[in-house]
């Protein structure tokens, strides 16, 4: 099967079959909403909904920096389960997974997002029934606990990199210019480009575009130290450094 996902052009049905499902309790069949916030997503264009910031709303950053992940659908199936009660009468459930991810010549990966301070492993009947579920579907399925297996510098910068990936108006005259004099010197300290446009242009303009190079791919640094002014880059992509974070997971 061709899981090209970067040609696909209309995911309208994707759209419709996936939008965001209610959250249901796994102690009774009662929906509820227990929604802490959302962040908009560049990807999705709209709002992505989470129930927790240490758990899916670091890890939507991350699916936000991947370059990989072309679409994602947040709580997009219900996965029916049955589970027996103290009276040994059998009750159909269902459990909503967090998100369904669309990344460059994967088949579709569903996952389940944890994010408490140590590492919690799903119910081994709930992963084998959403492990089921997802290969009937033709996806993989897998457990990610992103606050405790990302490292906490790569989290602060991915938290830094996000603010940037939104363009402004005259970054793209600027582009060509900063790609030009990066080229040319090979490795530079952020600070040092900015101030290289001065007088023409306030450097103070040119920081919010230098970081947003770096987000979207065009510039390179070390995603291991904190990511700031006095940050080396030169021309490249944090996108490999980024592919790992998802192979260690």
């Amino acid at each position: 099967m061709d899981y090209n996902w970067s040609t696909k052009i209309d995911w309208s049905k994707e759209d419709k079959l996936y939008a965001r499902k209610r959250n249901v309790t796994n102690k009774g069949s009662r929906e509820f909403e227990h929604l802490i916030g959302s962040i908009y997503s560049h990807k999705m264009k709209r709002g992505v909904q989470y129930e927790s910031f240490w758990g899916e709303c670091l890890f939507y950053y991350l699916l936000e920096l991947d370059k990989l992940t072309i679409r994602y659908y947040e709580q997009p199936v219900k996965v029916p389960i049955n589970r027996l009660t103290k009276e040994h009468i059998l009750k159909e459930e269902v459990h909503v997974p967090d998100v369904l991810t669309f990344r460059d010549g994967l088949r579709p990966i569903l996952i389940q997002i944890k994010g408490g301070n140590s590492k919690v492993e799903q119910r081994p009947n709930l992963y084998k029934v959403c492990e089921n579920f997802a290969n009937e579907q033709g996806w993989d399925y897998t457990l990610v606990n992103p606050k405790i297996t990302m490292p906490e510098i790569i989290k602060e910068n991915i938290l830094w990199l996000v603010n940037y990936l939104r363009p402004r108006e005259y970054y793209s005259a600027l582009i060509p210019e900063v790609r030009r004099r990066v080229e040319y010197l090979h490795k530079v300290e952020v600070l040092r480009l900015a101030k290289s446009f001065e007088p023409r242009m306030d450097y103070r303009h040119v920081l919010p575009l230098i970081f947003h190079l770096i987000a979207t791919g065009v510039l390179i640094t070390n995603i291991s130290k904190r990511i700031d002014q006095t940050s080396e880059v030169s021309y490249g992509t944090i996108f490999n450094d980024i592919n790992l974070l998802f192979e260690k997971e």
